[in-house]
Parts: C-alpha cells; sequence; structure tokens
C-alpha cells in the first residue's frame, strides 16, 4: 500500500488548488482523477481546430482566488483584455446596458452601490433566503438598475429565472469586483485556454512531490472508527469488485459533484444531517442546466463588437434567458486563423424539463431561429455544434446557498474534508471552486496560510 499525508478526490479546479497549495507546503498528496482531462466541469478539448468546453468559460476572479494560487506557485496566469461591452437583448433589438439606466435611475444605481460597500461580508451571509432584487428594492423602484445587474447575473449564475438569484450570493460577487477592480462585473479568459492552464498546474503539483493518477476512478473513501483511513481504488479489470488498490491516509479532499458524494462512502458512514443537505442539493430539480450552441464562422458572430458578453431575458420564440460570447474576439489563439469561435446558451427550468428529450427537441429548434434572428452572422456559420449541459453545478437560488450547503471540514469524520461546488462557498463558477480549494486547503493544514491572508473570503 501507499501512503500519503493526503488524498484529493477529483482534479477539478478546486481540486487542483488543494492538491497543489498541499503539496507546496510539504504534504505528500495523492490527486485522483477519474477522467483522462482535468479540469473536471471546466474542461476544454479541440474540436475542428477550436478549443471547446463543455459550457462557455470566463473567470471572475478579481485576482486573488486562481489568479493568486498561481502566484504561489509561479505558474503565468495572463489575464485577457476584459471587456466593457455587455449588450442587453430588449424585445427586437441589441442596445448598450448602459442604456437602461441613463439619467435619474443612475442615482439608483449608485444608492445600491453604497448601501452594498457598506455592508460587511459577513453581514451577507443574512441575506440567503433573498432574491436578489427584493434586496435592490430597498433601494430604488427602478427597472432599468434591476435589469443591469440581473443581466450580469444571467451571465454568472446561469439560472433559468434570473430575477430570482440569491441576494447574497450575487452582492457577494457585486461588492467583491467593486472592491477590488471598481466595477460591477470583472472577468476574463486565460489566455492560453484552460487545457494549458490545468496542464501547468499539474505540472506543478508533481514538480512538488505529488502524484497525479488520470484515468483512476476512487471506489470508497475509506473510514473506520470515524477516522479517515485513505481510499480503494476502482478495480480496472473488475469494476464492480472490492479488491482494488488501496491508497493509505489520514485526510481526504473529496473535491467530487454533490451529486456523486454519497457513493464514495459505505452507507452509514457519512452523518444523516451531512446526507440530507447533499441530497437535497443534489436533486434533479436543483441543477443548472442550460442549452446551446457552439459556433464557427468567417465572421464575428456578435451582438455589437467582437469584445463583448451578451446577455438576454428572452429570446423571441424560445423564451429563455441566457448570453452570448465571442471567444476569438478574447484570444485569436482558440481558433485558427480566419475563423470566429462563439458560444450562444439559455438557462432552463430542471423542474420541468430534466430529461424531457421531445421538449428539449423543440427548444433546440426554435432557439437557433433565434439565435438566426438575433445574431445575423451565425446563417453564415462553417459548423455548429449543440451543447446541453445537466450537470452543471446547484442553482444558485435563495434557500440553496451559505449555511444550508455542507461546512468543509467533516467534524464528525476525523480528516474528511469536502470542497468544490458542494461545500458553503462564495463567488461563481471557477472563481469560486478556487476559492473553496483554498480553503480546504487551509482547513487540512489547521492554518490560514499567510499568502493568501488578503484574500476575499466568505
Amino acid at each position: 500500500m501507499m501512503r500519503y499525508d493526503a488524498i484529493v478526490v477529483g482534479a477539478g479546479a478546486a481540486g487542483l488548488a488543494s492538491a497543489l497549495i498541499l503539496a507546496d507546503q510539504g504534504k505528500r498528496v495523492a490527486l485522483v482523477e477519474k477522467h483522462a482531462y482535468l479540469g473536471g466541469r471546466a474542461m476544454e478539448h479541440r474540436y475542428r481546430g477550436h478549443q471547446i468546453g463543455l459550457g462557455s468559460h470566463l473567470i471572475v476572479d478579481p485576482g486573488d482566488s486562481l489568479t493568486r494560487v498561481c502566484e504561489l506557485v509561479g505558474i503565468p496566469l495572463t489575464h485577457s483584455e476584459r471587456s466593457d461591452a455587455m449588450p442587453f437583448w430588449d424585445r427586437d433589438r441589441w442596445k448598450p446596458i448602459q442604456e437602461l439606466y441613463s439619467g435619474a435611475a443612475k442615482d439608483g444605481l449608485k444608492r445600491c452601490i453604497r448601501a452594498l460597500t457598506a455592508t460587511d461580508y459577513a453581514d451577507l451571509d443574512r441575506l440567503d433566503h433573498l432574491p436578489l432584487r427584493e434586496w435592490m428594492a430597498q433601494h430604488t423602484s427602478d427597472e432599468g438598475v434591476y435589469t443591469v445587474w440581473e443581466a450580469i447575473s444571467i451571465l454568472e449564475q446561469i439560472t433559468d429565472k434570473w430575477y430570482d438569484h440569491s441576494a447574497s450570493e450575487n452582492l457577494y460577487v457585486r461588492k467583491m469586483h467593486y472592491e477590488r477592480k471598481r466595477t460591477a462585473g470583472y472577468s476574463y479568459w486565460p489566455m492560453g485556454g484552460w487545457e494549458k492552464l490545468w496542464d501547468d498546474m499539474a505540472a506543478a503539483f508533481v514538480a512538488r512531490g505529488g502524484e497525479l493518477r488520470r484515468s483512476t476512478t476512487v471506489a470508497r473513501v475509506l473510514v473506520s472508527g470515524g477516522e479517515v483511513k485513505g481510499a480503494r481504488l476502482r478495480n480496472p479489470e473488475r469494476p464492480g469488485s472490492a479488491d482494488g488498490e488501496v491508497l493509505e491516509a489520514d485526510v481526504v479532499v473529496v473535491n467530487a459533484p454533490v451529486w456523486n458524494v454519497p457513493g464514495l462512502f459505505d452507507e452509514g458512514v457519512l452523518p444523516q444531517n451531512l446526507l440530507q443537505r447533499v441530497r437535497m442539493l443534489a436533486n434533479n430539480r436543483n441543477k443548472a442546466c442550460w442549452l446551446g450552441y457552439w459556433i464557427a464562422a468567417k465572421e464575428p458572430v456578435i451582438a455589437m463588437s467582437e469584445l463583448e458578453m451578451a446577455s438576454f431575458t428572452a429570446t423571441p420564440r424560445a423564451g429563455l434567458g441566457g448570453f452570448t460570447l465571442n471567444f476569438t474576439g478574447y484570444d485569436p489563439g482558440v481558433s485558427p486563423p480566419g475563423e470566429y469561435l462563439s458560444c450562444v446558451g439559455a438557462a432552463f427550468d430542471a423542474t420541468e424539463h430534466y430529461g424531457d428529450k421531445a421538449w428539449l427537441d423543440r427548444k433546440f429548434h426554435e432557439f437557433w431561429l433565434d439565435v438566426e434572428e438575433m445574431l445575423p452572422a451565425a446563417k453564415g456559420a462553417l459548423w455548429t455544434k449543440k451543447h446541453l449541459v445537466t450537470t452543471y453545478g446547484v442553482v444558485n437560488k435563495p434557500g440553496l446557498v451559505g449555511a444550508v450547503r455542507p461546512d468543509t471540514r467533516v467534524r464528525e469524520i476525523d480528516g474528511l474534508f469536502l470542497t468544490g461546488d458542494t461545500v458553503r462557498s462564495r463567488g461563481i463558477g471557477i472563481d469560486k471552486a478556487a476559492r473553496a480549494g483554498i480553503t480546504a486547503a487551509e482547513a487540512v493544514l489547521g492554518e490560514r496560510l499567510p499568502f493568501f491572508a488578503d484574500t476575499v473570503r466568505y
């Protein structure tokens, strides 16, 4: 048997961050990933010469989550040029988002900003049960101001009901970005792409003595007498057997999608209160789901400018809210010369439509007609590729964020830690995952590392 100080299950953004920090602190760490690729739900691969992934990924890290982890180990993470162009589809045309809060409405927006900056991060925990609009209504009654922040929410949160985003989750990000970057929303593309970044992080991990096992599945996290003992790997020759290789460790950090967590443990091992929370979060109705198209064309498929993030609350036919993004405008290296890559997506309600093939087929058809109307350059596409995402995470709605989610440390089991989208954390997407990864590593170490002392946490 191999002996480690810690085993990290899952090489998504949170798992990579945790494992890399622990290895950098001198721990002997095994990072086990069931897929051949890294990055988890932020994976990336080449398709017809373009870099595409599971979904549409920018990162909203203002410089102190994933960027800070990379700085710790000397990995260059170059932020793309930031887009200030945010077109919004208003009934039958695109318009600059700034038009929605011109004139007197600006005073309402300023009141919201002042109220937010005067609120401590800890006080945001009391807003877990509120939708964003209900908080904003305390400071303005202007519909245009509501729409501005809700349009940003569409881009960040991927929730079908944009007006029902969690106030605490959304305001955490708004506050952080106003304080760190003096803007309501800061996002960027990692120049060179995600696959390169994940590989760079993996190389830094291995250079610090870490052991990375790809295409290797953890069958069980081993617990005995209320203490972690290690992990048993699945025997690839006999997947259903219980005779896979055992890795010994007193610490295991689980970075798995919340719906996969219970299957990593024997029945009766996880404390009931944790299991109940996990099962509630993992319910299909709480999954973030969207459908859309990757589009490659000879000219940019854009709303108004090549470097933009555009959003809409309802398309003309499908009636769905979503986003469009021209990746090649951020990084020409994602596409072959003379071609442009765009992604258009829209969220839908998993409660009503999860697994409904007839509904999805109809919506894909309607949505493409919407794309051709809203983005005429799409009619000349070189190719399109549908994408359907039903396993992207838990929606950030009131009642599903903050303290309702498990803590990083499982107190009833010595040596067991959780990270990623399962746990109580703040932020958006990869930024949120990286922050959870930092928190998990520090929880294992039992101290707040000075290098991360000034980072915004939850």
